[in-house]
């Protein structure tokens, strides 16, 4: 496919009534270094793992858009999955800039570019963290909520700032809350950046309460730049309200209204060759009760900070499943519209039809050694799983390597080849999901790839009796390739959000004009209540 084609699908006359998935294999760190703004990354280490679920309908058209050969490969595993429509973008990433079109670096470039539009165009009101220290020490009434979701929050966060859940689930929990303070309560929604705290401030904004609503600027790094503490730990949540006013989902449905998103029945029509992603907006322990079979857990927020990693096909229809007020939902839809031109729907969370989410397709039969068996010295010993797991536990002289680099480190291999997957430590209370990755790789596919080009290659799967060593780093092409986030805490941390907001600020110019960012933020959220509800 030509790069004028793939703009035709893309932005054309008939682009509304097309699916297409524009996918990305390249390792996260390739992608952040420049890649198509609608396209998803889902690298060839795992795309077994994600596609199925990210691209599940095996007719949708797939345009491979990152390095040639690199999408050669993955073209076959495709194939090999039963996808039927599978084209290769010409040029890869390359190609499109050659032909004129624009590539972005960083991750996340549409919420992010959206969040800055949010700013600047509807006026959301920015405060600083001297400012709110000046407010406290004055004695005035100031709310800080945090607008990330729980396991950011109890990482680090504003010393006295509400945990709200995160996302979506900010606007459940802080309008009964705002509701009981008086009108000249100073509010102030803080991230770890500046996204969700913009994108937070102005969805409290839209909903009406009394307040003035702020987001900090520059969230919680500039906090600690002004000299300020800051706290890890959990303190006592912002409360889930119980059954919310009528009111309150009268609002919801007023504004999925004049978004022009209907409410749906559960179990949803059949509906052939055409890609439907369900999705549970609610919060992690609403899911940990039960999904509607089907369903995705995701927050809200999440999910509008995030599209390209979960909604990977551009025009499929998104169904949000939430709790009867659909406050969530209706916050969420808010600006999922903007940034997803498929149907966009809601319907209500039903206990009668909970079951399994997607799951990713078996893995080959391989050779496998016993959990725990230690490998020959004269094994290579090759560990696919996270950086995250692999610095915290690895086999000594185990090298943390990639799928796409195994056939040249085992080209001149005369003996096995020992494939390390599964995952490590369970995520740490208090996990930065801004962290590397942290979930289990299957390994089965890498070794069924290369027994076919004659390695003798086994699976272990990472067992907490094998020796481990947090010593003898060894990374194949010397860089970790799988994480594009900040440092955990430190000067480091610091200096990579100096960068990340000068490129966030360069966001509007970066991408004026650019069909991919055309976003409309005039729609009218405040309709009438009194209008005949879906």
């Amino acid at each position: 496919m030509t790069p004028a084609e793939l703009r035709s699908l893309l932005t054309g006359e008939d682009s509304h009534d097309r699916e297409v998935a524009v996918l990305d294999v390249r390792s996260p760190l390739a992608r952040s270094r420049g890649h198509l703004a609608r396209s998803s990354g889902v690298p060839l280490h795992g795309l077994e793992q994600r596609v199925t679920t990210l691209v599940p309908v095996r007719t949708t058209p797939v345009v491979l858009a990152g390095e040639p050969t690199l999408d050669a490969w993955a073209a076959r595993v495709l194939a090999g999955l039963g996808y039927d429509d599978v084209r290769l973008l010409d040029g890869g990433a390359a190609g499109w800039a050659a032909a004129g079109e624009r590539l972005h670096t960083g991750s996340g470039v549409r919420p992010k570019t959206l969040g800055e539009q949010v700013e600047r165009d509807l006026g959301t009101p920015t405060v600083d963290p001297a400012t709110v220290a000046a407010w406290r020490a004055a004695g005035e009434d100031v709310v800080v909520l945090d607008a990330r979701p729980h396991a950011e929050y109890v990482h680090h966060h504003v010393p006295g700032g509400l945990d709200t859940g995160g996302g979506a689930e900010l606007a459940l929990r802080a309008l009964p809350a705002l509701a009981a303070l008086p009108t000249s309560t100073r509010v102030v929604v803080n991230c770890a950046g500046r996204t969700r705290g913009i994108v937070g401030a102005q969805t409290l904004r839209e909903l009406g309460v009394a307040q003035t609503v702020h987001s900090l600027s520059h969230g919680l790094p500039a906090w600690g730049w002004a000299g300020l503490d800051v706290e890890s730990g959990a303190r006592e949540a912002l409360a889930a309200p119980g059954p919310v006013p009528d009111e309150v989902r009268g609002r919801a449905l007023a504004s999925l209204g004049a978004l022009g998103v209907p409410v749906v029945d559960l179990p949803l029509e059949p509906d052939a060759g055409r890609t439907t992603y369900l999705v549970d907006v609610r919060s992690p322990a609403e899911h940990a009760e039960g999904l509607v079979a089907g369903a995705r857990g995701i927050q809200g927020g999440q999910l509008v900070q995030a599209t390209d990693d979960h909604l990977a096909v551009l025009g499929a229809r998104v169904v949000l499943v939430d709790s009867r007020d659909l406050v969530r939902a209706a916050t969420t839809a808010r600006w999922l519209r903007l940034l997803h031109d498929g149907p966009l729907a809601v319907a209500v969370h039903d206990p009668a039809l909970v079951g399994h989410s997607p799951a990713a397709p078996e893995p080959p039969a391989v050779p496998r050694l016993h959990p725990g068996t230690v490998p020959d010295a004269d094994d290579l010993v090759l560990d696919l799983r996270t950086s995250a797991h692999y610095r915290e536990g690895h086999l000594p002289g185990a090298v943390l390597a990639r799928r796409e680099e195994l056939p040249a480190l085992t080209e001149r291999v005369t003996g096995r080849g020992v494939l390390v997957g599964g995952g490590g430590h369970p995520a740490p209370e208090g996990h930065d999901l801004q962290a590397p990755p942290r979930g289990a790789v299957r390994a089965e596919w890498a070794a069924a790839e290369l027994r076919a080009a004659g390695v003798d290659a086994v699976v272990l799967e990472w067992s907490p009796d094998l020796p481990a060593t947090t010593d003898d780093e060894r990374v194949a092409g010397d860089e970790v390739v799988d994480h594009v986030g900040p440092p955990d805490f430190g000067p480091a941390r610091d200096a990579w959000y100096r960068d990340y907001f000068a490129w966030e600020h360069s966001l509007l110019g970066l991408t004026a004009g650019d069909p991919d960012f055309a976003f409309d933020l005039t729609t009218d959220t405040t309709a009438d209540e009194t209008q005949e509800q879906p």
